[in-house]
């Protein structure tokens, strides 16, 4: 038998429930195998306190439900240890939207800039814009140059 069947019938094994060439085989490998071996100790012990009636410390006997009602005992606590030990969402999610918020008034209160440094100077108009004034403020050199150009591309 493998160690997994072993320990599937242990509790069955406690209470009486199986044959005796199955509780043969069972006790047999729990000889040969310590985890087993220890795992069956333990079960049988935890078994006698819980049907043990006369022991004043034990309140509890021992009944059909007993193992589901254990097991639903069980995941309710890693239940709700995982829960007490998960990122406190609760909290840090209000504080950093807070933050956020008090970082984003003092930006506009204190460090925006003011409307005088944002206005940009307007650029004139097609109509406004005249091309000779910008000949004009030409080198002579650079004049020659623009009108080489000019020749070049439109002829003479």
């Amino acid at each position: 038998m493998t160690c997994f069947d072993v320990q599937e019938k242990m509790i069955d094994l406690v209470l009486g429930e199986l044959t005796l060439d199955q509780e043969a085989k069972i006790r047999e490998h729990a000889k040969q195998c310590p985890v087993c071996r220890e795992e069956l100790q333990l079960l049988s012990v935890c078994m006698q306190t819980c049907t043990f009636e006369d022991t004043e410390t034990c309140e509890c006997y021992f009944q059909e439900t007993y193992w589901e009602n254990f097991v639903i005992t069980m995941h309710e606590k890693i239940t709700h240890e995982k829960m007490e030990c998960r990122f406190p969402f609760r909290i840090i999610i209000p504080v950093a939207a807070s933050t956020f918020l008090a970082a984003t008034l003092g930006y506009f209160i204190f460090f925006r800039p003011s409307p005088e440094q944002t206005v940009q100077e307007e650029t004139p108009s097609y109509y406004e814009y005249d091309p000779y004034e910008e000949m004009n403020d030409l080198s002579p050199e650079e004049a020659e140059e623009f009108i080489k150009i000019i020749n070049q591309k439109y002829g003479p």
